[in-house]
């Protein structure tokens, strides 16, 4: 096994698009989302799909018979990138288990749907989950980005990867829950996008491909391939081409792809797709991982161990980041494993949902912060510091500083320390790449309430601002 693949077999679960619910929460909610296309309405809709272990929930027993039932209201509400909101909607659906053994198994997991139209854009969406019986509660933030299908010709759907896909006859959906079926398939999604590593031999992907030709008969085909390539764009494994004569204008397509010889790691599935009428192409592509929970991590090089510690520094206590400074290689990584171990809200789960968030915002603040070309600095930035430590804001306002060329920016956190604020402004000590942190309400965060007289002033300007300490 290469360093790099022992590197991702410890913390590449979150290298994906799901999420998950903080330990505050009770329940574990896993999510991700697919956008698709109505061409009969020209509409785009999104469906998230998501998952919840049925051990988290509270059962009552029938008087009808034997089993046990439980109901989970799950919500979705819809914000734009300024916070404001733009809809919401609600699902319902039950659960029953036999006995008490049955309910006491920790390997159970729910999956449902929950479809939204929405206006192409990118959107930030509130999942969250409430027991119909014990009130208890999770949720989770998607980053969605809705294309807009209607301006494109032959055109991919997303990529939505699934447990499993297989073909059910017309109505018979006894036993099963209706909204995992389309078109005849069951479809069983995979929201954390991870499969295990020897355990899992196949990855399951279904999608739809519009805008197909229909009106030259001599060519009514098309083809599609798949190829699987690593972190960095080389080609791991390549499945070759299929040829599919053309249902329509409209193919809903699945594939079943073997990925028992990949190695742990982080991986894209890229979907190229051809037009043979007219020569049009499009792709889309849909990052995966490859999760071994019994990796070693011995032996894994200096940069893979920095990374590992890069993503933990803002959820270290002091005393940690001291002890780590003096600890090996080995002892960096044991300290970090026990660390993510002790916040783990089930054990008994190889899924580490708490760990997996504190992945996805250390992607997220590299990619939408930093400040140079190889987009690695991101989450040292004041920005996504706060980002990485308090999760996505709920407001965002952008302001031009009065009778200054400065912009600032303005987070608004509605839940955070019962409401407050952090403002990020742009000078020239931050260079016009990137804002730094100048006021919070938060109570363990810069507090200064004439920040905006300091900047108009600058004979007076106190300059000094908090720079990430080095490290190690």
């Amino acid at each position: 096994m290469g360093m790099r693949n022992i590197l991702a077999g410890a913390v590449c679960i979150a290298f994906i698009a799901g999420s998950a619910a903080v330990a505050a929460d009770s329940l574990t909610i896993v999510a991700d989302y697919a956008t698709f296309y109505v061409p009969a309405d020209t509409t785009a809709y999104v469906e998230y799909y998501y998952s919840l272990y049925r051990h988290q929930l509270g059962f009552l027993s029938s008087e009808e018979n034997d089993y046990s039932y439980a109901g989970v209201l799950v919500t979705a509400h819809v914000y734009d990138r300024d916070g404001n909101p733009v809809d919401s909607a609600s699902t319902y659906f039950l659960s029953q288990a036999r006995d008490d053994s049955d309910l006491q198994r920790t390997d159970v997991r729910l999956f449902d749907y929950l479809p939204m139209k929405i206006h192409p854009g990118d959107y930030r969406v509130e999942l969250s989950a409430i027991d119909d019986v014990s009130k208890e509660t999770g949720s989770t933030s998607l980053l969605v980005a809705v294309p807009d299908y209607a301006l494109s010709g032959l055109t991919l759907s997303d990529l939505e990867l699934a447990y499993e896909i297989r073909e059910i006859g017309a109505g018979a959906t006894v036993g099963i829950n209706p909204r995992l079926v389309k078109d005849d398939l069951l479809v069983m999604p995979n929201p954390s996008a991870t499969f295990h590593y020897r355990n899992d031999s196949l990855l399951h992907v279904y999608y739809e491909l519009y805008g197909l030709d229909t009106s030259s008969s001599p060519n009514n085909q098309f083809t599609v391939g798949y190829t699987v390539k690593d972190a960095s764009g080389n080609s791991i494994q390549d499945y070759g081409k299929s040829l599919f004569d053309k249902p329509g204008a409209t193919a809903v397509l699945t594939a079943d792809l073997d990925i028992s010889l990949m190695e742990p790691g982080s991986y894209y599935l890229v979907v190229e797709a051809e037009d043979s009428a007219n020569g049009a192409r499009t792709a889309a592509s849909k990052q995966f991982a490859v999760y071994d929970p019994d990796a070693a991590a011995a032996g894994a090089d200096s940069a893979d161990v920095q990374t590992m510690v890069d993503i933990a520094w803002f959820h270290l206590s002091e005393a940690d980041k001291i002890r780590i400074g003096k600890l090996s290689q080995e002892g960096k990584v044991n300290l970090l494993r026990q660390f993510w171990r002790d916040r783990d809200p089930d054990p008994s789960n190889p899924e580490n949902p708490v760990y997996e968030e504190a992945v996805r915002r250390f992607i997220y603040a590299n990619q939408e912060f930093s400040t140079t070309q190889s987009g690695n600095d991101g989450w040292r930035t004041d920005r996504g510091r706060v980002y990485i430590m308090y999760g996505p804001y709920d407001e965002r306002d952008e302001v031009i500083l009065s009778g200054k060329s400065y912009p600032y920016i303005k987070w608004t956190y509605y839940h955070l320390e019962g409401g407050c604020i952090f403002l990020f402004v742009n000078d020239f000590v931050a260079g016009a790449a990137d804002y730094r942190l100048v006021h919070s309400t938060h109570p363990r965060e810069r507090y200064d309430p004439k920040w905006q007289s300091v900047l108009e002033d600058e004979d007076k300007g106190d300059k000094d601002y908090l720079n990430i300490q080095d490290k190690y």
